[in-house]
């Protein structure tokens, strides 16, 4: 049996350079194309001899024991992304726990927005009395006996676009109940005069889901020409009604000006998913 060897410049097929980092089974892929090559050569040729018949066994055995490595590995692949799947929900999961026990212990509290600040001093009776009044507006009564804390979020008044914009307001109340009357009955559209209210009255969002909900407003405010990148997805020209938070289960419920409602969102991801099922115009290709 004549053999002939390769120039010493040639690359052999299924050579792996060091920095090759492709997974173990991908690798092992190549070298069985390369043995599988090597035996189709050494069973085209006539072994006349005890050893040359030693030679082709060996090439075989050789063979053979590869792709039970490649399997081997294939197996410990499958097993490593499965393992890293699980990894990945319970971490998720346990993201998810903390973020919703942060937003719960908010479940009392309400953010006042655009309620007017004087120049002068404004002490926490006047701002009291004044949130009370505001918040009676909903049709549930509200005294100021049934706040156990009101403050201004900060001290002074800003100006945003030649506009004046006041500090928004954190209220708490010493009854559950109460609030989420006052929340459920208090609308911040006008429907009289068709506009949006000067003031307008919020869940208190934990700083996870005030940021989840500012992505989610940013998105809809951007178009597809935009720089910001949204991952899978892009504005095709949504318009929203609304974004609400509305409990610890149902996280932000989102309705378009279209039509299009749903709701289960706590994280960014889960607004992409349910985003692309409603409206599938705005996957990017």
């Amino acid at each position: 049996m004549v053999m002939k060897l390769r120039s010493s410049n040639t690359i052999p097929s299924g050579y792996q350079s060091p920095e090759d980092q492709r997974p173990g089974h991908l690798r092992l892929s190549d070298v069985t194309s390369t043995l599988d090559n090597l035996q189709k050569m050494c069973s085209e040729l006539t072994a006349n001899t005890d050893f040359e018949k030693g030679i082709q066994n060996l090439f075989s055995l050789l063979i053979s024991q590869v792709k039970e490595i490649k399997v081997d590995q294939i197996n410990r692949h499958e097993e490593g992304l499965y393992r890293h799947c699980q990894l990945t929900r319970t971490v998720d999961d346990m993201s998810m726990s903390v973020v919703k026990s942060e937003q719960y212990t908010r479940r009392d509290v309400l953010t006042v927005v655009g309620l007017s600040k004087p120049e002068g001093p404004e002490s926490e009776t006047e701002l009291t009395n004044k949130v009370a009044t505001i918040l009676s507006q909903s049709g549930e009564e509200v005294k100021p006996t049934d706040l156990s804390a009101c403050h201004r979020n900060a001290r002074n008044n800003r100006t945003i676009r030649g506009k004046i914009v006041p500090p928004s307001v954190t209220v708490k109340f010493d009854k559950i109940s109460k609030k989420d009357k006052v929340l459920r009955q208090y609308k911040n559209f006008d429907s009289e005069n068709r506009k949006t209210r000067d003031v307008r009255v919020y869940q208190s969002l934990s700083e996870h889901y005030a940021s989840v909900r500012k992505d989610i407003l940013d998105f809809f405010n951007s178009d597809k020409n935009s720089d910001k990148d949204y991952g899978p997805i892009f504005n095709p020209g949504l318009k929203v009604k609304w974004v609400t938070y509305q409990s610890p289960t149902a996280g932000f419920a989102i309705k378009l000006q279209t039509g299009e409602y749903f709701k289960g969102v706590h994280m960014w991801h889960q607004f992409v998913e349910n985003l692309v099922k409603v409206v599938p115009s705005c996957r990017v290709n």
